[in-house]
C-alpha cells in the first residue's frame, strides 16, 4: 500500500468518525430538548389541579416559570404564555377568571402541539376538568 493510499484511508476514517460524532451529538441534543419539553408539559398538566387549592400551588408556578426557557424556540407557546400571564394581572376578578380559563386552554393546547400531541379534537373540558379538584 502506498503512502498516499494510507493517508487517504486514514483521512477517511477520521472524517467519518468526526461526522458520526457530530451527527450523534446533534440527535442526542434534540432528543434531550424534546424530553425536557415533554417533562415540563407533564408537570404542568399534573400540577394544574393545584390551581384550585389554597396551598401547594408553588409546584405549578415553578413549572410555569420554566416555560420561557424550555420553549424559547416556540413562538406560539411563548405568545400564549405571555397572554396567560397578562390575563392573570387583570384586576376585575370576574373578567380575570373568564379570560384566564380561555387563556389556560389555549396555552395548554399550544404546549401539546409543541410536543406533537394531537389535541385538535379536545374540547375545553378535557383540559379544565381535573382529578383532585
Amino acid at each position: 500500500m502506498s503512502i498516499v493510499a494510507a493517508i487517504v484511508s486514514l483521512m477517511g476514517a477520521i472524517v467519518s468518525g468526526v461526522l458520526a460524532t457530530i451527527i450523534t451529538l446533534t440527535i442526542n441534543h434534540k432528543s434531550e430538548i424534546m424530553r425536557e419539553k415533554k417533562q415540563l408539559v407533564a408537570d404542568i398538566f399534573g400540577y394544574r389541579f393545584l390551581l384550585n387549592k389554597d396551598s401547594g400551588v408553588e409546584k405549578f408556578y415553578a413549572a410555569m416559570n420554566r416555560v420561557p426557557i424550555v420553549f424559547k424556540d416556540n413562538k406560539n407557546v411563548i405568545e400564549s404564555y405571555d397572554y396567560l400571564h397578562r390575563c392573570s394581572l387583570i384586576n376585575d376578578a370576574k373578567e380575570r377568571s373568564r379570560k384566564m380559563e380561555d387563556a389556560l386552554v389555549t396555552f395548554m393546547k399550544e404546549l401539546c402541539k409543541a410536543i406533537n400531541i394531537d389535541c385538535e379534537n379536545w374540547n375545553d373540558s378535557k383540559i379544565l376538568n381535573i382529578f383532585g379538584a
